[in-house]
């Protein structure tokens, strides 16, 4: 039979190959992802036939032996060895129910790719029981499928109760949960802050908490309490009782009465509490509330309450009107005290809430008790009482409601939630990878006029290199050829001393010309601390290194000579000499591969000072053999040569790195080529130094984000396919790729923001 092998970005585009090639009922034999994206084998429909037929016909049963035949057998087997019986005669496969089964399994997977039906979230595996354990701690499906989207392929395959699933989920919480930093700063900063929310949610005693801390920091005379509840009776009193234990000044207004007269006589006090009056948030008096706090000469800080024992729709209503108010009155809603604790089934509605809506939790309340049940929130005990809460529900959540309001609610709550995981992401990238702002202000600079654009970036540099903390870096030097199937030279990168590849490119042809000048400058101007080379140093490099006595490394071909015992020899004849140095796993090209390392003490001959004088200099040779990290099948020979002034102990585990470092490496021209053509794109592509510049500093952040092993690593490229809708096998250029979706996403908002502002 003939097997064909199609390879493609995507399952549709394979299809497509193969529907091409083999025609419509062609069988699909295997269909699985590779590092190119996914690779399908199929068998063509002719082919397919012959082989039913074949297995159809009656087999032609086996010649039984002659007596004479069997005897000679037998006497010929060697002594205390017995004869083998004949093997039974297999049961032929049945090919053609085989093939059915299979072209109808395919049938429905084209089915389902032609429809482009997305898989719910509720499906079985860990995703199902992750989304049913956030339903059940009393989250919404909303947020619950927004955190699930981003689930990485790494941990999709194992159980839900796995440490690694859980410490995961408890990330993204995390991540989306604003909380008070400082309570201190919060404190220390005064100003006037009013508590407003619905009646009996804890207002007036969280009032007299608030003060007592306070109190317990600065003393009783900077402090004062203001009481606007006429309404509720006994509400002014309650707060004076307070206020005289805690030895502050206390102060009574009328509902609808101005502020700014009392505050005004405040003036010397820090800080300014201010207990208003209960409403309901269908109270329309509510509006006119906000708008006395606003109207009050001095800056007000609105803190919202939130009964953490309220239903999840009735705090949903809460926030959505007090937040509009708030935005009517020309302010803004941002902080919140959850009160009532102790008395929640569930904490999860409440902190749902607070993550869709941004609402930073400044403390909890559980009790009456002043000051002792006002607790500073922390996210991680907080977030594990949460999930240890889950339990089956009698309320249904919101996929039992109907109606097209509701459905067009849901929809603008998901396009929220989009963009508050692009805003994540994008927050999550200026964290962890250096140098990513100023690719997000170099990105910004390809939409301006293309004249300006190369000064424009000029300035940027120099603006961020003033800026910037310098530090000994190592410096991943190119070719110094044309990358192939382009006409410019790889720009030089730098890594920080860990090896962390820095977002932050230098482009090749305006660095200084001549080795020891080019050498020079990134001594001075970048601390160079060791030198990662594509190609092992000669001539006038090699001398200018040697000069600088720069520890370097460099790839070296099999067939380079040096010198071993006196005599010279290509480095592929003396890998069997080497001394070995172990092995070490890495990512190289997108897959998990084992580096089996040795070394050898070797020289190489250096130009003296004088014309035609030459002398050794001592080198180490290394001798790599790539493997397959499941099969263990050799992937090929590498070699370097490396020099560093160190002592032999360090000096091999620095060189060791650094072997690994140019591995990890080597796909950064093809990356930057792939990001080059992709600018190239755009309906007004870059000018050439902002396009390469972009597109070096664009591979820099994917080969990070895909060789980094780290939790922070593992998420953001969760959440970076989740943004695209795509689940490809995890590689450099599909980490290329989101990065691209995602700067144009962030366009996208960009622009979407600001015609909504005019």
């Amino acid at each position: 039979m003939s097997v064909r092998r199609f390879v493609a970005p995507n399952s549709r585009e394979a299809m497509r190959q193969v529907r091409e090639v083999l025609g419509e009922d062609a069988l699909i034999l295997s269909n699985r992802p590779v590092a190119e994206g996914v690779e399908i084998l199929a068998l063509a429909e002719e082919e397919q036939q012959a082989a039913q037929a074949a297995a159809a016909s009656p087999a032609v049963p086996a010649r039984p032996a002659a007596a004479g035949e069997a005897h000679r057998e037998s006497a010929a087997a060697p002594v205390g060895r017995m004869p083998v019986p004949p093997v039974p005669t297999a049961v032929p496969l049945d090919f053609a129910a085989l093939g059915q089964r299979l072209l109808g399994e395919m049938q429905d997977m084209r089915a389902l790719l032609d429809r482009q039906i997305p898989v719910p979230a509720t499906g079985g595996g860990c995703r199902g029981q992750l989304r049913q354990r956030l339903l059940g701690a009393g989250f919404g499906p909303c947020l619950g499928d927004e955190i699930l989207a981003g689930l990485p392929a790494e941990l999709a395959a194992g159980p839900a109760s796995a440490p690694a699933l859980q410490a995961w989920l408890e990330r993204q919480l995390e991540a989306r949960l604003p909380l008070l930093e400082d309570e201190a700063a919060l404190l220390d900063a005064g100003g006037v802050i009013a508590l407003v929310g619905p009646t009996g949610v804890g207002k007036t005693t969280t009032a007299a908490k608030l003060a007592a801390r306070y109190v317990m920091r600065h003393g009783a005379s900077q402090v004062a309490l203001i009481s606007t509840d006429s309404f509720r009776i006994g509400a002014h009193e309650q707060l004076r009782i307070y206020a005289r234990l805690l030895g502050v000044e206390v102060h009574t207004l009328a509902a609808v009465a101005p502020l700014e007269p009392l505050l005004a006589g405040l003036a010397d006090k820090r800080l300014v509490i201010i207990d208003t009056v209960g409403m309901s948030q269908r109270d329309r008096r509510l509006l006119t509330q906000i708008n006395q706090l606003g109207a009050a000469g001095r800056p007000v800080r609105l803190m919202l309450l939130l009964n953490a024992a309220c239903h999840g729709d009735t705090l949903e209503e809460v926030v959505g009107t007090y937040q509009r108010a708030a935005l009517a009155a020309g302010a803004r809603l941002r902080d919140c005290i959850v009160s009532k604790c102790d008395e929640a089934a569930r904490l999860g509605p409440v902190l749902d809430i607070l993550m869709r809506h941004g609402l930073r939790l400044n403390y909890l309340t559980s009790g009456q008790q002043v000051p002792e049940d006002l607790q500073v929130a922390e996210a991680r005990p907080l977030l594990r009482q949460a999930l240890a809460a889950s339990q089956s529900s009698p309320f249904v959540p919101e996929e039992a409601l109907d109606g097209g309001g509701r459905r067009l609610d849901s929809w603008a709550r998901g396009l929220f939630g989009r963009g508050r995981s692009l805003a994540a992401a994008f927050e999550g990238l200026r964290r962890e990878l250096d140098g990513f702002a100023l690719l997000e202000r170099a990105w910004r600079l390809a939409a301006l006029p293309a004249g300006v654009q190369g000064e424009r970036l000029a300035r940027l540099l120099e603006e961020e290199d003033e800026a910037a903390d310098t530090g000994v870096r190592q410096l991943l030097w190119g070719s110094g050829k044309p990358v192939p199937g382009a006409t410019w030279n790889m720009p030089l990168l730098t890594l920080d001393p860990a090896g962390r590849l820095q977002l932050r490119p230098w482009l090749a042809h305006l660095l200084p010309t001549g080795h020891e000048q080019r050498l020079d400058w990134a001594f001075e101007r970048l601390e160079a601390r060791r030198h990662l080379l594509a190609v092992a140093p000669e001539g006038g490099f090699l001398r200018a290194l040697t000069h600088l006595r720069s520890p370097w490394i460099g790839a070296a071909r099999s067939v380079n000579r040096v010198e071993f015992q006196g005599e010279r020899h290509a480095l592929a004849r003396l890998g069997e000499v080497a001394e070995n140095h172990g092995s070490l796993q890495l990512r190289h090209r997108g897959r998990p591969l084992w580096l089996e390392l040795r070394y050898l003490p070797v020289a190489l001959r250096v130009a003296g000072e004088r014309a035609g004088e030459w002398a050794p200099w001592p080198l180490q040779a290394w001798f790599g053999t790539l493997r397959d990290a499941d099969s263990g099948r050799s992937l090929g020979q590498r070699h370097w040569l490396a020099w560093s002034p160190e002592t032999e102990r360090l000096a091999l585990a620095e060189q060791a790195d650094g072997v690994r470092l140019l591995l990890a490496g080597e796909d950064l021209p093809a990356l930057t080529l792939r990001a080059w053509q992709a600018l190239g794109e755009l309906q007004a592509p870059p000018r050439t130094e902002l396009r390469l510049f972009l597109a070096a500093a664009l591979a820099a952040g994917a080969s990070r984000l895909d060789q980094s092993a780290e939790d922070w690593a593992m998420d953001l490229r969760a959440r970076l396919a989740g943004l695209g809708g795509g689940r490809r096998p995890r590689g450099p250029a599909q980490q290329l790729d989101s990065l691209l979706h995602l700067l144009a996403a962030g366009d996208a908002f960009r622009q979407l923001g600001d015609e909504i502002g005019h």
